[in-house]
């Protein structure tokens, strides 16, 4: 869909099956299994979802989910699904990842920036976007240096370092403007550096990719939160500062695990209503 001087396109990078207590921590699953099903196990779908943004001549991808580089074991215990989702959508859209100029995430757990690099043919780590700048938040890049041991899971050094590496990584602290209406903002909570992107093409007219602050639709409600949330009170204020924020301004918010219509608009009284233009 177009958004002023945007033209952006839902970017589903396949996805895996969680832990529903993963996803949903602290609710009770009589709860939350209304809305997601699980499986025997206990499991539930989620997408790696983001967008692919043209701009002033500019291609961005912001998020870009698991990648291909889990080993078979690791992608079968996860339960990943279409790890080349991320590849196939831009060559769907005739993108090719030498024209990718930005790449952003809304922070570096392996769901997300997985996609930051790929294995070659002969097996090497190499960047997929080798052109592009990485927007990083410096206290997330520290952080996934030397995570705490509750969080060591969560990062793959083989997503990120290679990227620094090759001097393809822009640190930035709390909020900025890293293109022309192009806005990241620090909310924390999730992890140390988790940030949102708005893609503001104005104050009525903006797009934000919320990333674990609202991973699916039920994280529409304020309290229902993730348990590998780190710091809780955190997600609490700064989810209920963006939904009262995008219920005014009517903002479309891309939700970056939802698997059923996760780009769209919420209400004051948190209803969803789905923009149809962007539909997996």
């Amino acid at each position: 869909m177009r958004l002023g001087d945007f033209e952006i396109h839902l970017l589903v990078a396949g996805g895996w099956h969680p832990d529903g207590g993963t996803m949903f921590g602290v609710v009770p699953k009589k709860l939350w299994e209304r809305q997601k099903p699980a499986d025997e196990n206990n499991l539930v779908r989620a997408a790696c979802v983001g967008v692919v943004v043209r701009h002033n001549g500019r291609v961005l991808v912001c998020e870009t989910g698991i990648g291909s580089k889990l080993d078979e074991k690791r992608a079968r215990q996860y339960g990943v699904w279409e790890p080349d989702g991320l590849l196939t959508c831009l060559k769907r859209l005739s993108v090719r990842p030498e024209e990718v100029d930005v790449v952003l995430s809304t922070h570096l757990h392996w769901d997300h920036a997985g996609g930051f690099t790929r294995r070659s043919e002969g097996g090497r780590v190499e960047l997929t976007f080798p052109r592009a700048r990485h927007i990083v938040q410096r206290a997330e890049w520290d952080f996934a240096l030397a995570p705490d041991l509750r969080s060591r899971s969560g990062y793959l050094e083989d997503d990120f370092l290679p990227v620094e590496a090759a001097g393809a990584v822009e640190f930035v602290d709390g909020e900025a403007e890293v293109l022309p209406g192009v806005v990241v903002r620090r909310t924390g909570g999730h992890t140390p550096g988790h940030q949102v992107v708005r893609f503001e093409a104005g104050d009525e007219l903006s797009c934000v990719v919320t990333g674990d602050l609202v991973g699916m639709r039920p994280h529409l409600r304020v309290p229902w939160t993730m348990s590998a949330d780190l710091d809780v009170l955190r997600v609490l204020d700064e989810k209920a500062k963006l939904l009262e924020e995008a219920a005014a301004h009517r903002w479309l918010l891309v939700l970056s695990h939802e698997t059923d219509q996760p780009a769209g608009y919420v209400d004051s009284d948190g209803r969803w209503t789905p923009e149809p233009q962007l539909s997996p």
